[in-house]
């Protein structure tokens, strides 16, 4: 297989190295069975929520984006998929999603129609992409004018209607996540990491061959875990537990005892540890409460978190953030996250360094963009005064799902805390801790 791509790749196009588009064309390279072909197999690994099945993948990966990353990209362009089945209900429209994997497209309605066919359930996906690679020139098959997208890119649905005769047509557009899902060399980056290049911000823990040994253990907490019951509470409190320990935790209390409830407050984890739960919340469907008080997680690991939880694919409801050492720039990724999360309903801030501003950004996105939270709590973030209030209290009006709120031993004047006590009467139902 190789040696037959690097046949074909010995004058390539566009200032590539012959190497460089040998990895593209390895990717376009069809065998009989579609189950066994190089792309096949590659995206599979990309959706999989283990991620040391990408570890064998990590030179191609580093080769392979790199090359991509030298060729033009398709700016303000329409391109085409093609997938034959019916997937109109599960794109319905304004909804956000991420494919996770690499995916193929072409800028040629005729190549689509051509692999479509006339009959049968077909859908065709229009997509507005600003990122898309036009690799044609580096396909083994250049007549179908191929174009790829990376993997993790974020779409939102424009509209979606029936055709006729089976064939739905669904309008998709790029947009930018609240925060990079991966990173992309830029055409001057010269990688030296291939992890760190390829990984998903949300994974940017330092992964490396040794991440994934069998070196460090940590047999007390095992044995804690294990006597926990399937799908119930595992409470880790105050163990001394450091990030390596995540690892584990991960592994023996999220995923083989798909424990509902995790209580991790007091420990030594900082954002690499945050790294490592966010990962495991991705596709999670068991955890419901998370408790993390009293660990330095800071802003970057608060990133990670709210990175996964932006995409709505765990189902996490109550969040513990207390004492973690959040500051504006967390409180800001909260409120991204915030913007788009329908499953989060309690979010524990308080004994933070959150200011106005970060009151303020918090302020804006439940006015505006979500109505599944329903408790917050900012009790003892000393640097909110009544310039926060004043803003709380103007966008709280147009919220109507929060009923709690908790903002105890702040700075705020009498005057503020009367403001509150008129929004809280006013609001029914509405409960005010200050």
């Amino acid at each position: 297989m190789v040696w037959t791509v690097k046949q074909n790749c010995q004058h390539p196009h566009d200032h590539l190295s012959s190497d460089k588009s040998a990895s593209i064309m390895l990717y376009t390279l069809e065998w009989t069975s579609q189950e066994s072909s190089f792309y096949f197999i590659l995206n599979k690994t990309l959706r999989s929520q283990d991620r040391k099945e990408l570890l064998p993948w990590f030179l191609y990966l580093r080769l392979f984006i790199f090359a991509l990353s030298k060729l033009p990209s398709t700016k303000h362009r329409i391109i085409y998929r093609g997938i034959k089945m019916n997937l109109s209900d599960e794109y319905q429209k304004d909804k956000i999603f991420v494919w996770w994997a690499f995916s193929s497209s072409t800028s040629s309605m005729e190549v689509l129609e051509r692999f479509l066919g006339q009959n049968g359930s077909r859908t065709i996906f229009n997509i507005e992409c600003d990122s898309a690679k036009d690799i044609s020139r580096h396909s083994m098959y250049q007549n179908e004018n191929e174009i790829l997208m990376y993997p993790a890119r974020q779409f939102q649905v424009v509209s979606s209607f029936n055709s006729g005769n089976q064939l739905k047509i669904i309008h998709i557009k790029e947009i930018q996540p609240p925060f990079p899902l991966i990173h992309i060399p830029s055409t001057s980056s010269t990688i030296i990491n291939p992890i760190e290049n390829i990984q998903p911000s949300f994974l940017r823990i330092q992964i490396s061959s040794s991440s994934f040994t069998n070196n460090y253990q940590n047999k007390k907490l095992q044995d804690l875990i294990e006597q926990c019951q399937s799908q119930s509470e595992v409470n880790l409190m105050a163990l001394n537990l450091n990030d390596e320990d995540m690892k584990i935790v991960v592994k023996e209390a999220i995923i083989n005892k798909q424990c509902k409830e995790l209580y991790l407050q007091y420990n030594k984890i900082t954002s690499v540890g945050a790294s490592i739960i966010a990962n495991a919340l991705n596709n999670n469907a068991t955890l419901e409460d998370l408790y993390l008080t009293d660990n330095r997680l800071c802003d970057k690991g608060v990133r990670s978190l709210m990175t996964i939880l932006s995409l709505n694919s765990s189902t996490l409801s109550l969040l513990d953030l207390q004492d973690t050492s959040i500051t504006d720039e967390g409180a800001t990724y909260v409120a991204e996250m915030l913007k788009t999360n329908t499953r989060l309903c309690r979010l524990l801030l308080s004994d933070n360094e959150i200011s106005d501003r970060g009151v303020e950004r918090l302020s804006e996105a439940l006015s505006y963009h979500n109505n599944t939270l329903i408790s917050l709590n900012l009790t003892n973030n000393k640097l909110i005064s009544e310039l926060g209030i004043d803003s709380l209290v103007k966008k709280l009006k147009h919220n109507q799902t929060l009923i709690y709120l908790y903002i105890e031993e702040c700075d705020l004047s009498e005057k503020g805390k009367d403001k509150l006590r008129q929004t809280a009467r006013i609001k029914k139902g509405f409960k005010l801790e200050m």
